[in-house]
């Protein structure tokens, strides 16, 4: 876990904080395996076991102070007592990481019934879906990329291939040839789904084909895949040949059949399902379909630039359909590749509120498709995350920025279904009285738990497998990984400017724009970003030319 502060040394007063005008927060990159200076946490069992604070429920760490009873809190001072169990454990500070170290990532018990025995329920799904309403060099792509895909995927894996257009493809990929079975969209479907349910057309334990041993059957069978002919759609559509223009994308309807498909072996079959989109346009057919030709047309009578307006989303559909994936344990991913408007701003709901990524390239001959995909499999990753940020009393979290969704019941935590090493998530800081920090001797204290899942491969120890078709399993491991950190308030405006860390600043800076753009407008947003880059070199200069006066 790797938590980098916008300032080392935290302003004292909320004076000091304004005169200033720097960004006050921190990034937390809540599954890096290591800290932002290079160490690794120290890990261990017992994680269901960490003492909490009574007041504040804060975890116990190294930075608590001890008593022959008792402990005091780090981050509210309010004094606990051990119970039994805490007692016998902390006789022995070897078994009990939080005792010697403030970076700590402990195992947590997992019931036989949530995959933590043999681990059936946790082995990996990978599903790809690829758009057929597209040119030739849009699916050479695809192609090459997915084969890249399939050389990062872990042994054991399950892969399944699907196709849309008009209609929905799902492929048997575990016999000698390739077989697809067809599903069509009707043109006036609504959004209850389609007449035949893919399960019915296939049991999903046919569409999943291990990749150890149906690796050249998934080559074999991307090597079938076509562009649709404006022939088919207009068989489909009852059009004319002649008529039938390029489209016939029933994204829309395909996801919403996918994430029902997958959703019938949730928890028997995988703990977390990822889905790889592939787009070469907007979703102009079946459920779910965009207008594409609004932008421009809503901003011309007003005068205003459409190149520089953020569009808000059009329907609320793939926004409805992401909390539907959340709850079938299904992750999306999507990338789009087209130069065209193509509506992002109503499909990036289904990426991001599933835990998933958003990528976007212009065209097929700059694209570096293969490169990223391979590197997003290569990437360890959790799910089922939960996030919480804690600070002592004399401060509180502000806003918070990523892509996560808040907790309906409790303040500041934040729920995310899929996290990978990289991922970032912002928060910035407000004073919770006047006073500032009160004692300035005292340091303001931040502590981060982070609870996650992962799924891990299981060695076999029988010895009458034979090597030539090896049998994989894995299993899943439930962790919380707890970061507690210290800053020491600043003793002048000098001390903070010197702490500054840019890198951060500018990630919570664009955070905020963002967040800023999406409510009031391109032009709002802009004119913050000026009036605080002025602010600060006019603070800034101020007291610069006040120090070398002294």
């Amino acid at each position: 876990m790797a938590v980098r502060a916008t300032v080392s040394r935290f302003p004292a007063t909320p004076e000091a904080l304004e005169s200033s005008a720097v960004q006050w927060g921190v990034a937390v990159t809540p599954f890096a395996a290591a800290d932002e200076r290079g160490q690794p946490p120290t890990t261990g069992a017992g994680g269901d076991r960490v003492p909490r604070c009574e007041h504040c429920w804060a975890y116990f760490s190294s930075h608590c102070d001890l008593e022959r009873w008792g402990w005091s809190c780090a981050l509210c001072g309010t004094l606990n007592g051990f119970d039994d169990d805490t007692a016998r454990r902390f006789q022995r500070p070897d078994a009990c990481p939080e005792l010697n170290a403030s970076f700590v990532d402990l195992e947590i018990p997992v019931d036989e019934a949530e995959g933590g025995g043999d681990g059936v329920q946790a082995r990996p799904v990978y599903v790809a879906a690829v758009d057929l309403a597209c040119s030739e060099e849009f699916l050479e792509l695809i192609k090459s990329s997915l084969l890249a895909a399939l050389e990062a995927l872990i042994p054991g894996s399950l892969f399944g291939l699907m196709t849309f257009s008009h209609k929905i493809g799902v492929y048997d990929l575990q016999g000698p040839i390739p077989v697809v079975k067809n599903v069509f969209i009707p043109p006036d479907l609504e959004e209850d789904g389609l007449p035949v349910a893919l399960e019915d057309a296939m049991p999903l334990l046919s569409f999943l084909a291990p990749v150890d041993t149906c690796k050249d059957r998934i080559a074999a069978a991307l090597e079938t895949l076509r562009p649709t002919s404006s022939w088919e759609r207009g068989a489909a559509s009852g059009q004319e040949e002649d008529t039938v223009l390029l489209g016939g994308r029933g994204f829309g309807t395909a996801m919403s059949a996918l994430i029902d498909y997958l959703s019938s072996e949730y928890g028997s079959t995988f703990a977390l399902a990822r889905v790889f989109a592939f787009l070469s346009g907007a979703p102009d057919y079946g459920a779910g379909l965009l207008d594409t030709r609004r932008y421009g047309e809503q901003y011309a009578s007003k005068g205003v630039d459409a190149d520089l307006a953020l569009l808000p989303e059009q329907i609320p559909f793939y926004r409805d359909l992401a909390a539907v994936a959340v709850q079938a344990g299904v992750c999306i991913d999507i990338f789009a590749v087209t130069d065209e408007y193509t509506d992002l701003a109503s499909l990036k709901f289904l990426s991001i509120e599933s835990g998933g990524s958003l990528f976007l390239y212009a065209n097929t001959d700059d694209s570096t498709l293969p490169q990223d995909i391979y590197r997003l499999l290569s990437r360890p990753y959790a799910f089922g995350c939960v996030l919480r940020l804690r600070t002592s009393s004399d401060f509180e979290p502000g806003n918070s920025y990523g892509h996560f969704f808040p907790d309906p019941q409790y303040e500041n935590v934040q729920h995310i279904i899929c996290c990978d090493s990289f991922a970032t998530y912002a928060y910035d800081f407000d004073f919770a009285h006047n006073d500032g920090f009160s004692r300035h001797t005292d340091p303001a204290v931040v502590q981060i738990a982070f609870q996650y899942s992962v799924i891990e491969p299981v060695e076999e120890t029988s010895g009458n497998e034979s090597r030539s078709s090896p049998s994989y399993k894995f299993c899943l491991k439930r962790r919380l990984r707890i970061r507690t950190l210290q800053y020491r308030p600043a003793r002048n405006i000098s001390e903070i400017y010197d702490s500054v860390d840019p890198e951060v600043v500018l990630h919570i800076l664009v955070h905020k724009v963002i967040s800023e753009s999406l409510d009031k407008g391109v032009r709002e947003g802009r004119q913050q970003v000026h009036a605080w880059l002025a602010l600060l070199a006019a603070r800034y200069k101020w007291y610069h030319n006040s120090c070398s006066h002294c």
